[in-house]
């Protein structure tokens, strides 16, 4: 039991609850040790608000789940857990989110609710309207970031927020790309909203968040900072982002895209080297 409620919850996709660190980073506030217990805290916020969300949808999504290739052998679609324990589960977390972001700041409080209705509402009605249920997920992102921001206190530049908009756009639609290969035939079945995205759609919708994602970190790096060394980090994310590109159009087997960055070691090297570039920057300053 314990181990099909681990799995209900994803830990692997906890990795994308790294967005709340962003602020810690370019805030520079990332050698003050309380900033960084703040930090942690409203990360493990969204582990525990996130974690609860993935119940919810997979309640909801139950009947659909079991049409897919992969998604059936979830404890809910497989019957290993009872819906009455996954509702159970899914409001225990959402108290302890909430508790603990109170303990940090009644801000935090307000980003994770907002994130919790945000998803509820997805889950429920709008990740059934083309467009808008990528540009929810985006969002999502961005709460993310905004409540790193909250947590410690500290300016986030829009600049910031433009970029994790336009890169988990990118990230949403290579999701709905992956979907779509993975099922084939079955994908209307699964989530009628795939039968609406092409996947030349999907690819133009990546390549233009690349765009995007690329001039608004370049503007950040120019216009937030006085002095001209950030400039370097452009070129990570330039290799990083058409990497991604090149990982998710030739991919035909559907693989979730945090999977492909994940498991490709240029991808890894490349957000290493980014890290380690933009610490030595900030210690320089």
């Amino acid at each position: 039991m314990l181990k099909n409620m681990l799995k209900l919850i994803r830990p692997k996709q906890w990795v994308k609850n790294i967005f709340v660190l962003v602020p810690l980073i370019f805030s520079k506030t990332f050698t003050d040790p309380m900033s960084v217990v703040k930090a942690l805290a409203a990360l493990f916020c969204f582990v525990l608000a996130s974690s609860s969300v993935y119940i919810l949808n997979d309640i909801i999504d139950i009947e659909n789940d079991k049409l897919h290739e992969t998604k059936r052998l979830r404890p809910l679609a497989a019957g290993d857990v009872s819906k009455g324990t996954a509702a159970l589960l899914m409001v225990v977390l959402f108290i302890l989110a909430i508790i603990l972001a109170f303990l940090l700041n009644s801000n935090v409080v307000l980003c994770i609710v907002a994130y919790i209705l945000l998803n509820v509402f997805y889950s429920l009605y709008l990740k059934k309207v083309a467009i808008v249920d990528i540009m929810i997920i985006s969002l999502g992102f961005v709460i993310r970031v905004i409540t790193g921001a909250a947590a410690i206190d500290v300016y986030i530049s829009s600049w910031v927020l433009a970029c994790a908009f336009f890169i988990s756009l990118c990230l949403a639609a290579g999701k709905r790309k992956s979907e779509k290969a993975s099922l084939q035939e079955n994908s209307k079945g699964h989530r009628k909203v795939l039968s609406v995205y092409t996947d030349e759609f999907l690819k133009a919708l990546i390549q233009t968040s690349i765009t995007c994602t690329t001039i608004a970190y370049s503007l950040y790096t120019i216009l937030e900072y006085e002095i001209q060394t950030p400039m370097i980090t452009i070129l990570f994310v330039v290799f990083g982002l058409l990497r991604y590109m090149q990982l998710i159009f030739e991919d035909d087997e559907g693989r979730l895209p945090e999977d492909l960055i994940l498991s490709d070691k240029p991808m890894l090297v490349t957000i290493l080297l980014f890290g380690i570039t933009w610490i030595m920057i900030f210690l320089s300053l």
